[in-house]
């Protein structure tokens, strides 16, 4: 008698505990009111153990032993993918571990404007996805990664191409920057490659124009027409004399205007000392830079001066584009 007993309490305890582990591993706890969403952030390395306790201390699971106990019985310990995860809700252990497990991340949109050069767009991804900024600049100089495109050049300063990118939080510098040139590639029309081969000229020396049409022109409009101003300077070896190339060439951004010592700075990138293309792009120019870089307006004027809104007047001689830049100064005055 007192043998059959003790099979029932047994079975009785065997049984709520099969139902105490269902409810701790499949139960969620409770949402209160003052519940918000999370963005919980797993970094590359962390253990089961480590995932658990931020888990549990952001109110995301109940019980951080029986993730931890899950995760190791089932092999998962150092299969959980990095990077971040939003939780709109606690989950349950099991649905907490097959998220991570999964990879189910939370992808950022990342938007690179036109005209920035590589270190600044490095800045922004470093703040917006979660990327290492020293290994992507690493990334952007890497000699094989250069060689798989074609590009010879000390850098892919020029070729990172602005646009809006979705990617995971801790992306891999080699992998961001595979998208930024394989996107800049995309946006290369083979129409545009045949009038680069008519015009006798390369790609190289387009994304260099263009890089500079980028940093003079905010209207898009000027953009043919600024590139037709360098364009016809070359033909007559004059120096380009582009501001944006000496802002390029000086140790620090100004956030004034250039003074006649700086254009005396002695640099490859100084086209007001030196005739030709600068040695390489001074950014990464936009697709309407590239597109008046390759097919470039059709006009006779060597100068421009900027009206200070963003546009500019353009002349075609010296004593036109010395009374424009007094008008310009009468302007200015006025304001």
């Amino acid at each position: 008698m007192l043998k059959k007993i003790a099979i029932k309490i047994f079975l009785a305890a065997l049984t709520g505990l099969f139902i105490y582990l269902l409810v701790v591993i499949f139960g969620t706890r409770s949402i209160d009111r003052e519940w918000q969403p999370r963005i919980i952030t797993v970094r590359r390395g962390f253990s089961a153990g480590q995932i658990s306790s931020i888990l549990h201390k952001e109110g995301v699971i109940e019980h951080p032993a029986m993730f931890k106990y899950l995760a190791l019985a089932g092999g998962l310990n150092r299969k959980l993918k990095a990077g971040r995860y939003r939780f709109d809700y606690p989950l349950s252990v099991w649905e907490a571990l097959d998220k991570i497990h999964s990879g189910a991340v939370v992808y950022h949109q990342v938007t690179i404007p036109e005209g920035l050069t590589m270190a600044r767009i490095a800045g922004i991804l470093a703040g917006d996805a979660g990327a290492d900024s020293l290994e992507l600049m690493d990334a952007f100089r890497d000699t094989a990664l250069m060689n798989i495109y074609g590009i010879r050049a000390a850098s892919l300063e020029g070729y990172l191409f602005p646009e809006t990118y979705d990617f995971e939080w801790g992306s891999s510098a080699g992998m961001i920057t595979n998208r930024l040139v394989e996107s800049f590639f995309a946006n290369i029309q083979p129409e545009w490659m045949d009038e680069i081969k008519k015009q006798k000229m390369d790609l190289r020396q387009v994304v260099i124009m263009a890089s500079l049409v980028e940093r003079e022109a905010q209207v898009d409009a000027e953009r043919p027409v600024v590139a037709s101003v360098f364009y016809n300077r070359l033909k007559l070896r004059r120096p380009l004399e582009s501001c944006a190339s000496i802002e390029y060439a000086l140790p620090r951004h100004k956030n004034r205007r250039l003074t006649y010592d700086d254009l005396e700075i002695d640099s490859p990138y100084n086209t007001y000392r030196r005739q030709g293309l600068p040695p390489g792009p001074i950014c990464n120019p936009g697709r309407k830079s590239l597109e008046a870089a390759i097919f470039p307006a059709r006009a006779n004027y060597l100068y421009f001066v900027s009206k200070g809104d963003g546009s500019h007047i353009f002349s075609r001689t010296l004593e036109e584009h010395n009374r424009a830049k007094r008008l310009v100064q009468e302007l200015k005055d006025r304001r």
